[in-house]
């Protein structure tokens, strides 16, 4: 909580003229991941996270030349989704409301012109999910990125901040593999695994900069209602 305080008074502090956003450094070779992937020409989907200074890391990588669009949700106060939109517009950062009716073609049309299609999927949502493991657990997770991925034949890159040199932040870039991957629901399950998975990487190697403030795990089934074998049966530990 304290360090989630602390990304919040900064984020807030960029919504006055007098205060600058403190720019992240990319990593020079996660720089060089993010050049190439999008030299391929059909557009990056940015896997990235509730991990640290979320809104610095996109509005820092804009500010480095990346045409970056995020996909957002609207605050469930109309009230803060305008808040959001001053914050980001400050920042050059441009959002696609998942809600909002053309949502899907912004979407296509990013992933077309080559762009930058930041996409976080740490926490859960109301969206169509899949179970696959997170932090070791399994979770549903969002399956729309995959999906995305893999029909539009986009790069997937994986991005947070990360703990950088003199206990700074740096933004790292993840390249992930799709080549061997259909556009079918056992490739989704697939990559999806691999988004987690780098993920999950990052977040333990950042564990106080995650916000998890919401039930992010399936329920464990009530004991009471869990039928064991009997002892007698044979088909069970006794």
């Amino acid at each position: 909580y304290i360090e989630l305080g602390s990304h919040l008074a900064d984020t807030v502090a960029l919504l006055s003229p007098r205060h600058d956003l403190r720019v992240l450094p990319i990593e020079p070779s996660s720089r060089r991941v993010l050049d190439a992937a999008a030299a391929e020409g059909r557009g990056v989907v940015f896997i990235s996270a509730h991990l640290g200074p979320w809104e610095a890391v996109a509005g820092s990588l804009v500010a480095a030349g990346v045409a970056l669009t995020a996909i957002a949700r609207e605050g469930y106060d109309a009230r803060f989704t305008k808040v959001f939109d001053r914050l980001r517009g400050r920042l050059g950062v441009r959002a696609i409301y998942r809600g909002r009716p053309g949502a899907h073609v912004g979407i296509i049309r990013t992933l077309r012109r080559g762009g930058v299609l930041g996409i976080p999927m740490d926490l859960r949502s109301r969206v169509p999910t899949i179970l696959a493991p997170f932090l070791g657990l399994p979770a549903e997770t969002a399956v729309g990125p995959a999906r995305i991925a893999l029909r539009t034949g986009a790069e997937v890159v994986v991005g947070t901040a990360a703990p950088g040199d003199e206990d700074g932040l740096v933004i790292t870039v993840t390249r992930l593999e799709t080549a061997d991957l259909a556009a079918d629901d056992a490739g989704e399950q697939l990559l999806t695994e691999r988004i987690n998975a780098e993920l999950s990487r990052r977040i333990l190697a950042m564990p106080t900069g995650w916000l998890w403030m919401h039930p992010r795990f399936p329920e464990a089934p009530d004991p009471r209602h869990v039928r064991l074998p009997s002892p007698d049966s044979g088909k069970g530990p006794g």
